[in-house]
């Protein structure tokens, strides 16, 4: 029986997927000849074998039907894909790893620019840089870099893509020791809204330059960036998971511990729901001394972990596996907090209960990530605090969907009062008011610039500026 319920529920999400197909207006004929007589990737149409899969994005709750998606080959296809979506009237939608929480990276009735093929990555030892095509994924930087025993901050979930991440900000498990992944950006290679490649860096188009170090997508496509790299071979890394209750005493304790962090510890916190309450998680990633980091986790291990995982291993295992995600359906916001401490009878009472499949992250700021004034680049979030992503997931029946999403809201309203920004990246909302938290102090100068490289609000399938 429960097979027999999964193949129809297939068997409607198909058939509606063929109805919205269907119900999209036909592209010019001619014009998307034209285009495919120059374009070395692939034209996805609807009803194309691998339509299905290929407007797919990470969070499965958002499910659009573009009217193309231009998997591009090269950079010139890039511009071309723009420039059709322009000349046909279509809006536009970017797509790295397709991880954009509000399912930005793809459109209805719109065109894809996937970059997914744009992906190559290479390394120069001695100038300690690498450049990455912007359809590459932390994993495919990883794997090119730790060859050579370097690194660069990237996400600390493998398969994030690298352009969405650092055009946002760039938070990850090296950021207290190495700064954000837009600190490390040395400079990218950019499609404007009116189809001109160009480099950015401080030397060339600074002003643009800073705008993309946490703007997001508002200015341009990028198709390649290059990162500054570290000396990075082995670090001391992994789980400690505690059993369900002492939520409130460990959160305290959590909190104690982030204030006096050296920057070679990068944390991450999570309070996850359990039949018999809630439980909490360190995700531990020390780049430095191991001795010295097994001491900063000795009163840790005192606390009498039901699990405890750290082992010392190469930086490209430990990202790879510490924090992998699949696709699912969700909804996560997220608030910036100066004072975590304040935050702990909000996050205890509101995890007391919480419904399965939620999540509380949270994200410490100290170290190198702060020692950038906010104004020095778009990425205003450099106060030590702490990021505090709210999640809930649901499945195919959609059964759990409206509490979690309830859950989550009420939350990330109980913890406003004592909010001071918001990280782009991680919002599956969006809003004017929420924008403007977002990019804090940097906001009116990216509106100029908005106004200055993209005046038509062309890139608006973001977080965007221009609305």
């Amino acid at each position: 029986m429960g097979r027999m319920a999964l193949d129809r529920r297939r068997f409607v999400m198909r058939a509606a997927a063929a109805l919205a197909a269907q119900a999209l207006p036909p592209l010019d004929d001619t014009a998307l000849r034209r285009l495919a007589s120059s374009f070395a990737g692939t034209l996805i149409t609807p009803g194309a074998p691998d339509y299905e899969g290929a407007r797919r994005v990470f969070n499965r709750a958002f499910d659009k039907h573009p009217a193309l998606i231009a998997r591009c080959g090269n950079t010139a296809d890039v511009a071309r894909a723009l420039a059709f979506a322009r000349e046909q009237g279509l809006p536009v939608a970017v797509r790295g790893g397709g991880h954009n929480r509000a399912g930005l990276s793809v459109c209805d009735g719109g065109v894809v620019i996937d970059l997914a093929s744009l992906g190559g990555v290479t390394v120069d030892v001695d100038k300690q840089r690498a450049r990455a095509g912007a359809g590459a994924l932390t994993v495919h930087v990883d794997v090119a870099t730790q060859k050579f025993g370097l690194a660069t901050p990237l996400a600390g979930c493998p398969t994030v893509g690298i352009a969405g991440l650092t055009l946002g900000g760039g938070e990850g498990f090296l950021m207290t020791k190495f700064g954000a992944a837009c600190d490390n950006l040395v400079s990218a290679r950019l499609i404007t809204a009116n189809g001109r490649e160009i480099e950015v860096s401080d030397r060339a188009h600074p002003d643009l330059f800073w705008a993309i170090r946490g703007g997001g997508g508002n200015f341009g496509i990028a198709t390649s960036l290059e990162f500054r790299l570290h000396a990075l071979t082995d670090v001391l890394a992994g789980t400690l998971a505690y059993p369900p209750g002492r939520i409130e005493a460990l959160l305290e304790e959590f909190a104690r511990l982030i204030a006096h962090a050296p920057d070679d510890l990068g944390l991450v916190g999570q309070v996850l729901p359990t039949d018999n309450g809630a439980r909490f998680q360190m995700l531990v990633c020390h780049a430095g001394d191991p001795t010295q980091g097994n001491e900063l986790l000795r009163p840790w291990r005192a606390l009498g972990p039901a699990e405890d995982k750290i082992r010392t291993a190469s930086w490209l295992e430990i990202n790879s596996t510490m924090n992998p995600a699949a696709p699912a359906a969700h909804f996560q916001t997220n608030v910036f907090v100066r004072d975590f401490a304040k935050a702990i009878p909000i996050l205890v009472n509101a995890t007391a209960n919480a419904p399965p499949n939620t999540r509380v992250f949270m994200v410490p700021f100290y170290g190198a990530i702060t020692r950038v004034r906010p104004t020095d680049t778009a990425f205003a979030l450099r106060q030590v605090g702490c990021e505090l992503d709210l999640m809930g997931r649901w499945d195919e029946t959609r059964k759990d969907k409206e509490r979690v999403i309830e859950w989550v809201t009420a939350l990330r309203d109980a913890l406003r009062p004592l909010s001071s920004g918001a990280y782009v990246n991680q919002l599956g909302e969006t809003s004017d008011a929420l924008v403007r938290t977002a990019y804090g102090p940097n906001y009116a100068r990216l509106a100029s610039l908005k106004k200055k490289y993209d005046p038509d609000n062309v890139f608006r399938s973001n977080q965007n500026i221009g609305a």
